[in-house]
């Protein structure tokens, strides 16, 4: 069983976004720097995570650059969006419809907006 802890905040607390990354791919995909993309943005409080279909590496696609395609289109995406107001639906949306790669990706775009609501605890058992 896991648990995620949580506390109590203050709703005028302002949250802030730190973040990191760092690539390990596998080493048979080390030229290619592997299938996975991703890009962070700190003034808009944005992550996005791209982790291409390996499969296609059959066909002589490689996987990497959509997804690398993918992350840059959100971004770009990103700058479109009205101040404030980040739809991390509409944003991979637009990424994808933009994105020209040949080639799949499973991905995620989360943003962290300036409100803390508190939960119940129960809501965190997994």
């Amino acid at each position: 069983m896991f648990y995620f802890l949580y506390r109590k905040s203050p709703v005028s607390e302002k949250l802030k976004l730190l973040s990191g990354s760092c690539y390990l791919p596998h080493p048979a995909k080390e030229a290619t720097g592997g299938e996975d993309a991703h890009f962070i943005s700190i003034d808009e409080h944005v992550i996005g995570v791209a982790d291409g279909v390996g499969g296609w590496a059959d066909l002589g696609v490689d996987a990497g650059l959509y997804a690398k395609e993918l992350m840059r289109n959100s971004l770009s995406a990103i700058k479109d969006e009205p101040e404030g107001t980040i739809d991390p639906t509409r944003v991979l949306e637009k990424a994808y419809m933009s994105t020209k790669a040949r080639g799949s990706s499973t991905a995620c775009i989360i943003t962290l907006k300036d409100q803390v609501k508190e939960k119940d605890p129960s809501l965190f058992d997994v």
